[in-house]
């Protein structure tokens, strides 16, 4: 599994260094090297930083890890139909498909910059980093780590894992891990991750970066898609209103405003794109002459009541005689420095309100006011509790109502498939075994222990 280890954690860090002056001083570039990074405070911050900078990639938050699932969701076009693409809509994705390579290598590469983290940071002596500080960076380590493979397990079920550093000489002959066992990772790596603060020094310094309220909100949303596990609803619920109740965040009144400011009051954690890390989405995703993706159409338009006032700005034509309806979350895109909120608090709302319900066994007036609290800031009436007959219907509700909400930030396709909604509102062949994409064939040749998915 060579390619999944090519990642030069160097790389991260100086980019870290030459973009990131809120969190660190400069050090000369020349003097930074693999062999004197974890051997000082600023060494160590300056890795972690390099961490976060895996998240901006073209083949991550970037661009393919948003797009991709909405091409899958049949939510989006691409202006010249390329397979690589069509193929998501259609559920004919072959093994040596360009985009699941990308997004694979991409996780990894972030994991091993993750993983270096986590143990070399723990490793460092007393005298080259406080306590404070070592335990801090180690758990922005999990924190990002965590989400990789949150990621990667929702794209390809069973996958490696790998929680040690690698380098660029070394090939690993190793098989996929259960689905199962990934979890269990990840919320070992979030409960830890939790124990961050909920800020840092200030808001420079806060912004960007893993917080305790973070984890905690990945950590509700983890366990919703792994709520076959006893007590896992109840994990959900509970996580999403410690957040919701933490106070650090609100819900603005305007919803083009998380797209159009940065760092709104809604972000719980938001990737920074900036001069040296463009987000090549924006670029590509707009009425201009480098446009390649675009909405679907005016069947998506049309999943909107008139009074939302999400439908208005997501899905938007840019002048009445144009032909397409054009994406309209990625609007910061000359230059492209839009920032991508990976978790807000309308989703965990939305996850508070299913995971209560189904803890409950009811539609409760605890899980329905969180559902309603995302409508009322769109601008739309809610049907009466009491038109909800079963918590399956009220499900079905809420992961509709996440489709609006989170439209074109690549997450109704996963959604969909946690509960099956997929087969009948998204999928071409309804077949589960589409449910995840292939183990990418480059992998499997160079590693022969890598099993590929069903259907595949």
């Amino acid at each position: 599994m060579k390619t999944i280890s090519k990642y030069i954690l160097t790389a991260a860090v100086l980019l870290s260094f030459s973009s990131c002056k809120k969190f660190l001083d400069r050090e000369p570039i020349a003097q930074i090297t693999p062999e004197n990074i974890f051997t000082s405070e600023q060494g160590a911050q300056s890795a972690v930083m390099g961490v976060y900078r895996t998240q901006l990639g073209a083949f991550s938050y970037g661009q393919s890890l948003v797009i991709v699932p909405e091409f899958s969701a049949r939510q989006v076009n691409h202006v010249s139909s390329y397979p690589e693409y069509v193929d998501f809509k259609t559920n004919t994705v072959r093994i040596d498909n360009p985009w699941v390579q990308n997004i694979w290598t991409a996780a990894y590469a972030a994991i091993n910059a993750a993983n270096n983290v986590v143990v070399k940071v723990a490793a460092m002596p007393d005298g080259a980093i406080t306590s404070e500080k070592r335990q801090q960076f180690v758990r922005e380590g999990r924190f990002i780590r965590a989400l990789s493979y949150f990621n990667l397990v929702r794209a390809f079920g069973d996958v490696p894992l790998i929680l040690t550093p690698t380098g660029e000489n070394d090939n690993l002959k190793v098989p996929r891990n259960a689905v199962a066992e990934i979890y269990a990772q990840i919320i070992t790596d979030l409960k830890e991750a939790a124990n961050l603060p909920n800020s840092y020094a200030n808001i420079a310094e806060t912004r960007g970066r893993a917080t305790g309220n973070a984890a905690k909100a990945l950590l509700a949303k983890v366990y919703l898609y792994n709520g076959s596990v006893t007590n896992n609803y109840t994990e959900a619920a509970r996580l999403a209103q410690e957040v919701i109740s933490s106070g650090g965040t609100s819900m603005p009144v305007d919803f083009g405003s998380i797209w159009t400011t940065k760092n709104t009051s809604e972000s719980i954690f938001e990737l920074q794109f900036d001069a040296q890390a463009t987000n090549s989405l924006a670029s590509v995703s707009n009425p201009n002459p480098s446009v390649l993706f675009y909405a679907e159409g005016k069947s998506i338009a049309d999943l909107y009541d008139a009074a939302d006032k999400r439908g208005k700005f997501t899905v938007y034509k840019n002048t009445p005689e144009d032909a397409r309806y054009y994406i309209g979350k990625y609007r910061i895109f000359s230059p492209a420095l839009q920032n991508f909120p990976v978790i807000r608090l309308a989703e965990i709302y939305l996850i508070h309100a299913e995971a209560q319900a189904r803890v409950d066994g009811t539609v409760s007036a605890a899980s329905y006011d969180s559902y309603k609290k995302v409508r009322d800031r769109a601008g739309i009436t809610t049907p009466d509790i009491s038109s909800f007959t079963s918590v399956a219907t009220f499900v079905t509700a809420i992961q509709k109502e996440k489709r609006l909400e989170m439209m074109f930030e690549g997450e109704a396709w996963f959604d969909y498939c946690r509960t099956g909604l997929a087969l009948t509102d998204m999928m071409s062949k309804a077949d589960a075994n589409y449910f995840f994409y292939p183990i990418p064939d480059a992998e499997r040749r160079n590693n022969p222990s890598l099993t590929q998915n069903k259907g595949y």
